[in-house]
Parts: C-alpha cells; structure tokens; sequence
C-alpha cells in the first residue's frame, strides 16, 4: 500500500520586512515526487501594485501546467524550468494548480497582503 503525507513549514518574517515564505510538498517514497515552495513579497498598501510571487517547482515531470486563479482572472502556463515569477501584484488570494507531464498535481494557495 502506497502512503502519501502532506506537510506544510510556513516561515513568516517580521511585519516591517513583509517577505514571506511557505513550503508544501506531498511526500511519499518516490523521489520524483512532485513539490513546490513558494516566496512572496506583500504589497506596500491597499491599492499598491507591488507585491510579487516566486514559485520554485521541483521533483515530477516537466513541462508543468500552472493554472493560476485569482479573485480578478484566471490563466494558464507551461513552464518547463519550474521557475515562475508575477510581479506588479495587488492584494489578494492566488491559487495554483500545479500538473506535471505524468498528471502528478499540487496545489498551493497564497496569500498578498498588505504592509498598510
């Protein structure tokens, strides 16, 4: 029987630095498994556009499919590094559907807030 785990480290800086990073992996005895980690930067106020979003994609299959959903749009990417970047962002919720080219899929939730 194959067992998956879930584990989930938040690291949260100081609220004057407003840099955060999260880490989520599903965790199982295959070494291609599929995880992502994940490092934000909050917007500098309410209607700010500054705040960014790093995902570091690793294990798995590439090219990975991004869906990418937020409370304003919805997009899709593929990505074969595992390396996505949004800057100029606003507050708000973001969600990403992570599918690599053997279907293995993650999901990682992220939050930008703002420092006022």
């Amino acid at each position: 029987m194959l067992r998956f785990y879930f584990y989930m480290i938040f690291t949260l800086t100081s609220a004057f630095a407003c840099i955060n990073e999260a880490f989520a992996q599903v965790v199982s005895k295959n070494q291609s498994d599929l995880s992502v980690s994940v490092k934000t930067k909050d917007a500098s106020s309410k209607d700010a556009n500054d705040g960014y979003i790093q995902l570091n994609i690793t294990g798995g299959n590439p090219p990975y499919i991004i869906d990418i959903h937020s409370q304003t749009s919805a997009y899709q990417r593929k990505e074969s590094t595992g390396k996505l970047e949004l800057n100029n962002l606003i507050p708000g919720s973001f969600i990403f559907i992570i599918v690599d080219d053997s279907k293995k899929i993650i999901q990682q939730s992220v939050t930008i807030s703002s420092e006022n």
